[in-house]
């Protein structure tokens, strides 16, 4: 009874942390926001906090906005495929429409991060110092030397299907290919299956290499070479004993990472003009910043952080028995 009572309130406290957080990085965005317009003071906009976390959480009323539309290329007024318009409307009913799109990128991006990075490092440590295990490294070490944004821009000018004055490759993303799923599937997959890569290749490399740091040294543990002394094959070695013990690691590491996918998000959808919420960042943060939208970005931005981490630590307590002790 003891211990089902003090799990209980370790999530408790846990969802406390994660709902707390989410109020306090909202408040915050929306103090420094509207005191930063001038329009009002800092402790004006101190004052008005609580009736705007009240409209947000209560009534899900982030404000309107009167839209942003692209002018001619100079400093005021930015053109061009980087540049987003967006319609007046509310900003929830923005937030609605443009969401998902953000969520099908950082989940697809990181489910296959996931995926690379484990196969990889699984690879590099059962196989070490043969020639795959080298470029894999080699590859790894590019990866993480290579911002995001470089690495999309190098696609799309050289290889994209609409955009490449170098190789066109039909099959390769370009830029504004996006359409939504229940109108063209195919158009969708097509536009959306670079960008995915993208966003995953920064967390596979990192899990790729904590990965096979630790199964290296789980290789050499006693109940290792027990297994193999009960006559199990090595994959069922690897797969079944070793690589459970890497996971509240990799968990880990994929949890950490999680802002860092989400600004990568934000660059990619820039980059090939997918609709969703951070595309318009460009456009609202120009004189006059378009406060509503800069404060939903916010509120997205915190909430999906959030759950991200709250997910890797339900993934924990899963497969940690440490966590659930």
């Amino acid at each position: 009874m003891s211990f089902r009572y003090d799990n209980y309130m370790r999530v408790v406290r846990r969802v406390g942390v994660l709902v707390g957080t989410v109020l306090v990085a909202v408040a915050i965005g929306h103090v420094f926001l509207v005191s930063s317009t001038g329009d009002e003071s800092f402790s004006s906009a101190i004052g008005s906090t609580p009736g705007y976390m009240r409209d947000v959480f209560v009534h899900f009323d982030l404000g309107d906005t009167d839209g942003r539309r692209c002018g001619k290329p100079d400093s005021l007024h930015p053109g061009g495929p980087l540049c987003a318009s967006y319609s007046p409307d509310t900003v929830a009913h923005m937030l609605i429409e443009r969401v998902p799109v953000d969520v099908l990128l950082l989940a697809v991006g990181a489910f296959l991060g996931l995926l690379i990075g484990v196969a990889g490092g699984r690879f590099c440590a059962t196989h070490p110092g043969t020639r795959r295990t080298s470029a894999l490294h080699i590859a790894t070490a590019f990866q993480l030397a290579a911002p995001v944004f470089f690495q999309a821009l190098l696609v799309i000018f050289y290889f994209s299907s609409n955009v490449s004055e170098f190789i066109r490759l039909p099959f390769i993303s370009g830029q504004g290919d996006y359409a939504p799923v229940h109108q063209d599937p195919i158009q969708f997959l097509h536009a959306m299956w670079v960008p995915w890569l993208l966003i995953a290749f920064p967390l596979a490399a990192l899990i790729l290499r904590i990965t096979e740091a630790s199964l290296r040294e789980d290789l050499q543990e006693d109940f290792i070479r027990t297994a193999r002394a009960k006559g199990l094959s090595e994959r069922r070695v690897i797969n079944r004993h070793a690589l459970p013990v890497a996971g509240p690691a990799i968990a880990a590491m994929t949890g950490v990472n999680v802002s860092t996918m989400l600004i990568n998000v934000a660059v990619i959808e820039v980059v090939y003009g997918l609709p969703g919420t951070f595309r318009v960042i460009n456009n609202a943060v120009h004189e006059p910043a378009d406060i509503p939208v800069l404060q939903g970005l916010v509120l997205v931005g915190v909430v999906l952080i959030v759950l991200a981490n709250a997910l890797v630590d339900v993934v924990q307590y899963w497969i940690d028995p440490r966590v659930r002790g």
